[in-house]
């Protein structure tokens, strides 16, 4: 015969009133630390029953109360991508600081994977989001803002957005234009920017850093080659394969993922760097550190994104009404030898 699970029921104040031999209204106020003239000796018999019968307080129901349940959430788009993961793990040491716990989620480039997880914070009446937007979109923060939860929006802006938000970001078009700008200093003219096709408008800024710094120096638009294609390591090999046939001298490589498939590809084919070609990667992905020769990477500020993130989230949430504050950030590059001087 097959066995039947029966749900457990959970164990609840008047249970402790119960066991404690008091009321269920002594329980509640040695719970909420109320300025009650309780004696310690029943203050310890109540706690003392609690532990024994294993009462867990309902953190929902004190959020239902407007009390604080001290929980944050960060919901992130690309949870593979070590740029994302690395700030995850400063948040949730800042607000373990703090006395919060973090639930972490993954969109994965989804709007309405990322508003089904949004409900469902919301629902559990989180007390603070760090959210940054699938694809850049704007408009699933609107569940945020008609719960009235503190959120800031981490490294996706909205360019054309009417609405204040609390942000913290890079700045993308600095990362291809220092990058590139790099290779420029090093006597490099024919250089070519590889990276990924993105719908995203921040990423693509990129693009646009390298192409300002080229006009800088008085490249002609016809001596740039801007190769783009999906994120992934096989996109990186396929552009690899072009850059070598454009007889290119130095290349920005700009997204790791895509990265780290032309590197590949380098290496199949006995292209060595910098002697055949140099390079620049932007971002410090956790390959780059075992590379010889070592890479160039433009070095983005995970730990101060993540700290700014945290702490502006901490803030808007002690004072909710204060104006929304926006904290952009400069990468820096990180020297390696993969550039030669020309």
């Amino acid at each position: 015969m097959p066995h039947t699970i029966k749900a457990q029921r959970s164990v609840t104040i008047k249970d402790v009133a119960r066991k404690a031999g008091t009321s269920i209204a002594t329980v509640s106020y040695v719970f909420s630390n109320a300025e009650r003239n309780i004696r310690p000796e029943l203050r310890q018999r109540v706690l003392q029953a609690a532990t024994e019968i294993g009462y867990v307080k309902n953190a929902a129901a004190s959020s239902m109360k407007g009390k604080p349940r001290g929980i944050l959430a960060v919901v992130v788009a690309q949870f593979g991508n070590t740029f994302f993961t690395r700030m995850c793990v400063e948040i949730v040491s800042i607000a373990r600081q703090a006395g919060y716990v973090v639930t972490l989620c993954n969109s994965d480039e989804d709007p309405d994977q990322e508003r089904i997880i949004l409900k469902r914070l919301v629902a559990q009446r989180i007390d603070g989001c760090i959210l940054c937007p699938a694809m850049s979109r704007e408009e699933n923060t609107g569940l945020l803002k008609k719960y009235r939860i503190p959120y800031v929006i981490l490294e996706r802006s909205f360019p054309e957005s009417t609405t204040a938000h609390n942000f913290v970001g890079q700045d993308n078009y600095q990362s291809g234009y220092l990058a590139t700008r790099h290779l420029l200093d090093a006597g490099h003219r024919r250089i070519a920017f590889s990276g990924w096709d993105s719908p995203i408008p921040n990423v693509c800024e990129r693009v646009n850093g390298y192409q300002a710094a080229l006009r800088e120096f008085g490249v002609p638009a016809e001596q740039e080659l801007v190769l783009t294609d999906e994120m992934s390591e096989a996109a990186g090999r396929r552009m690899a394969a072009k850059l070598l046939e454009s007889k290119m001298t130095a290349a920005v490589l700009g997204h790791h993922e895509t990265a780290k498939g032309a590197l590949l590809y380098f290496q199949d084919k006995g292209i060595r760097w910098p002697d055949d070609l140099s390079l620049v990667v932007i971002g410090t992905p956790e390959w780059a550190g075992v590379l010889l020769p070592r890479i160039t990477c433009i070095q983005r500020p995970e730990h101060a994104m993540a700290v700014a993130a945290a702490e502006l989230l901490l803030d808007a949430i002690k004072q909710p009404d204060i104006s929304a504050a926006q904290h952009v950030f400069l990468s820096t590059v990180s020297e390696g030898d993969s550039v030669l001087k020309r």
